[in-house]
C-alpha cells in the first residue's frame, strides 16, 4: 500500500471514530439534560399550580390571621379581605402567590417532630384557593441558623422538607406592604386630562389639548407643557408613607388638617384606550402639631376612598405654582426647518438678509444646509454664526414676562434692534425685537410679533446676535505670493 493511501485511510479512520465519539457524546449530553429537567420538576412542590388561575390567599403567623386577598378573575385587582378591606398592592400579592408555586426543597428530613421544627403551630401558613376551587397549602417553620435554611411541610403532609430561607421574603411583609399605597389610585395607561388645583396662590386649571397642554385660568393662554406634565406626575406617583386613620368622620378630618384642606386637586382622567372620562379628587392638608413638637405631618384624603393618607409634604411644593411657572415660556413658535431667510435689521446700520438653502446631499446622505449673504451685498455667510443665531431665536424662552405692550409702555424698552424669519415666498414667520437691559442689567426686553405683552430674557440668548455685515460675512481668501507664500501687507513690510 502506498503512502498516500495509508494517509488517506488513516484520516478516514480518524473522522469515523472522531464522529462516534461526538454523537455518544451528543446523546449523552441529551440524557443529562433530561435528568436535569426531571430533578428540577421533581424539585417543585406544588408542581402544576396555575398561579393565574389563583382567587384567594389567605396568610397566618403565629396562628393568627395576617392578611387574606381575592380576586374574581386574573384580569381584576387583588383586594384585601382580612384583616382590612381596601385595594392590595398586586405587585405584593403576586409574589406571594409566586412563592408558593414556585417553590423548590433542597432534601427531605421525614417525618419529624412538630414542635421542633417550629410547626407548633407554624411560624406561618399560606393557603391558596384556585378558579375550580381546590386548594393548595404551605407551612413555614423554624429557620436553620446554620445555612439559613427554612423547614418548611405541604398543608395536607406531615413530611419536613428543607428549601432556601429566601423562599420565605414574599411573606415577610407589613401589612402596609400589602396595602395599594397610590393615593390618586390611577392605573398604568390613563391619560390626565385636566388638572384643577385650589388653594395654591393662584389658584390654577390647566387642561390638555392633543399633546400640549394650556392654561385656563387664572390667565388663558399657552401653558408651559413640561411644568404641567410634572404637576401630573407628582400627584399620580403620590404615594402612602402610612395609614393615618381607616374612617374619615368630620372630627377625623379637621385632626388631620383635611377640613378644610389646604389644597384639593381635581382631576379628569381617560382610561386607557377609553373614550369616557372620570374625575378624581384628592385633598392635602397638614395637622398642627402637639404641644412641645415642631413636627408637621402631611395627610391625603382620596374622594372615593375612607382612609387618609399621611404622605411625603414635598407634594405641597410640587403643587404650589406662580403665573410664570405655568406659563408657555417658549417666545418663538417658528419651526427651524421652515425658515428660509434671516433678516437682522439695527437702528442706523443697513439691513443684513442671509438666505438658508438646504440641499440633499448628492450621495443620498444628510442634507446640509448653507447660508448666502443677499443683502447689503451677496457673499457666502459664514455658516456656524448663522447657524447659531438661527437656533437661538427659534429656542428664545422668557426669563420673565413684563406687562402689556402699548404706546406708553413701548418708548422705555429701547426695542432697536429686529431679527426676522422668513419663509417660503418671504412670509413672516416670526419677528423679535430686541430692547435695551433690565435695570440689574442681567436681561435684556424683548417684544414678539403677534403678543401683546414684552418679556425679559437673559443677555446671553441675544447679545451675541449678528449686528453688523461683518459679523455675518465670511472674510475672503488670502491671495498668495508667487514663491507659493503668503502675500505680505505693504503695511507690514518687516513682517
Amino acid at each position: 500500500m502506498k503512502q498516500t493511501q495509508k494517509s488517506l485511510l488513516t484520516t478516514a479512520l480518524f473522522l469515523v471514530v472522531a464522529g462516534a465519539v461526538a454523537g455518544a457524546a451528543f446523546w449523552v449530553q441529551k440524557d443529562v439534560s433530561k435528568e436535569e429537567t426531571k430533578k428540577d420538576k421533581a424539585a417543585k412542590v406544588f408542581d402544576g399550580l396555575d398561579k393565574s388561575k389563583v382567587r384567594e390567599i389567605r396568610v397566618t403567623k403565629e396562628g393568627k390571621v395576617f392578611a387574606a386577598a381575592i380576586r374574581p378573575d386574573e384580569k381584576t385587582g387583588w383586594k384585601l379581605t382580612q384583616p382590612i378591606q381596601a385595594d392590595a398592592d398586586g405587585t405584593q400579592i403576586d409574589a406571594m402567590v409566586s412563592a408558593i408555586a414556585d417553590l423548590k426543597q433542597k432534601s427531605e428530613i421525614g417525618e419529624g417532630d412538630a414542635k421542633q421544627y417550629g410547626f407548633d403551630p407554624p411560624r406561618i401558613v399560606a393557603a391558596v384557593k384556585l378558579d375550580d376551587g381546590k386548594e393548595q397549602s404551605l407551612e413555614i417553620g423554624e429557620t436553620n441558623g446554620f445555612d439559613n435554611t427554612i423547614y418548611f411541610r405541604k398543608g395536607s403532609e406531615k413530611t419536613v422538607r428543607i428549601a432556601d430561607g429566601w423562599s420565605k421574603s414574599a411573606f415577610e411583609k407589613t401589612l402596609l406592604d400589602l396595602r395599594d399605597k397610590r393615593v390618586a389610585h390611577l392605573d398604568e395607561g390613563t391619560e390626565i386630562r385636566r388638572i384643577e388645583v385650589s388653594g395654591t396662590k393662584p389658584p390654577y386649571i390647566l387642561e390638555k389639548a392633543g399633546t400640549k397642554w394650556k392654561l385656563v385660568g387664572p390667565q388663558p393662554g399657552a401653558a408651559d407643557s413640561g411644568a404641567a406634565d410634572r404637576i401630573g406626575s407628582a400627584v399620580r406617583s403620590l404615594h402612602a408613607t402610612a395609614i393615618a386613620a381607616e374612617t374619615s368622620d368630620a372630627k377625623v378630618l379637621k385632626e388631620h388638617g383635611l377640613s378644610p384642606a389646604k389644597i384639593q386637586v381635581q382631576l379628569t382622567v381617560a382610561p386607557a384606550g377609553g373614550k369616557d372620562v372620570f374625575r378624581r379628587t384628592i385633598v392635602l392638608g397638614q395637622s398642627t402639631p402637639g404641644s412641645g413638637s415642631v413636627a408637621v405631618k402631611t395627610y391625603a384624603k382620596r374622594d372615593d376612598s375612607p382612609a387618609i393618607f399621611e404622605v411625603d409634604g414635598q407634594i405641597l411644593k410640587d403643587l404650589q405654582k406662580d403665573l410664570f411657572d405655568l406659563q408657555d415660556k417658549s417666545l418663538v413658535h417658528a419651526d427651524r426647518e421652515a425658515v428660509r431667510k434671516v433678516v437682522f435689521e439695527q437702528a442706523g446700520a443697513p439691513r443684513i438678509v442671509v438666505e438658508r438653502k438646504k440641499d440633499q446631499a448628492p450621495d443620498a446622505g444628510f442634507a446640509d444646509e448653507t447660508f448666502t449673504v443677499l443683502e447689503p451685498k451677496q457673499a457666502p455667510a459664514k455658516k456656524w454664526k448663522v447657524s447659531s443665531a438661527l437656533y437661538s431665536i427659534t429656542g428664545l424662552r422668557a426669563a420673565a414676562f413684563g406687562g402689556n405692550l402699548d404706546a406708553k409702555s413701548e418708548p422705555r424698552l429701547g426695542l432697536s434692534r429686529t431679527v426676522t424669519l422668513l419663509g417660503d415666498g418671504d412670509k413672516v414667520l416670526a419677528r423679535v425685537r430686541i430692547g435695551a437691559e433690565t435695570k440689574d442689567g442681567k436681561r435684556r426686553y424683548v417684544a414678539v410679533g403677534g403678543e401683546d405683552r414684552f418679556a425679559e430674557v437673559e443677555k446671553i440668548s441675544v447679545d451675541d446676535l449678528p449686528k453688523t455685515a461683518d459679523d455675518v460675512t465670511e472674510p475672503p481668501p488670502v491671495a498668495s505670493g508667487a514663491d507659493g507664500g503668503t502675500k505680505l501687507q505693504a503695511s507690514n513690510p518687516g513682517k
